[in-house]
């Protein structure tokens, strides 16, 4: 893993992570790994609706009865097989997930952030979770302070870059084009 460029993108739910990460793995090439990613296969095998409440349970189910690293080593081991040399994790959330990355050369966390009732707004456009559409500020909010999005600020504070995802999409990928750059040009 030390020879790929592995940025790991972190921010608040609905922030713009997944755009980001889209836009970094078509334009240069690069491979998404999501953390909710082994959730939704799991998910989609047991046939249940990718709603963020049966992702945030699976999740806590798989954490308490295997251990706070399942998912990532799940990624590790995704990531340490994958030959593509540009990694994008997306969705990292959790602070350990963070560490576990930290101490690799070539990997730089970088965070997304935009104001909460903008990202609520993105959020019931986008459908990226079947109950997306129908969810209330109030219920965003809930899930917003949800157990899986405490160690967030924490992450955000060690990032090495912000994008900030206030304006339009121009700017946003104009944002993450800048920070790929110059993390390619040494």
């Amino acid at each position: 893993m030390d020879d790929k460029l592995i940025i790991g993108l972190t921010g608040q739910l609905a922030a713009g992570k997944t755009t980001v990460a889209k836009y970094l793995a078509t334009k240069h090439q690069g491979k998404v790994y999501g953390f909710s990613g082994p959730l939704r296969d799991i998910a989609d095998r047991l046939t249940l609706p990718q709603t963020r409440e049966n992702l945030a349970n699976l999740s806590s189910i798989l954490r308490r009865q295997f251990g706070q690293d399942i998912i990532l080593r799940a990624i590790k081991r995704d990531v340490a097989t994958d030959p593509c040399h540009f990694i994008i994790l997306e969705g990292m959330r959790r602070y350990g997930d963070f560490l576990s990355f930290k101490d690799l050369p070539n990997f730089h966390l970088v965070a997304v952030v935009a104001e909460q009732r903008l990202r609520y707004e993105r959020m019931v456009k986008r459908h990226q979770n079947p109950d997306d559409a129908t969810k209330s500020w109030e219920q965003f909010q809930v899930d917003d302070q949800a157990e899986a999005e405490q160690d967030i600020p924490k992450a955000i504070a060690e990032a090495e870059f912000i994008i900030d995802n206030n304006g339009d999409l121009e700017s946003l990928y104009q944002q993450a084009e800048n920070i790929y750059q110059k993390l390619t040009s040494h």
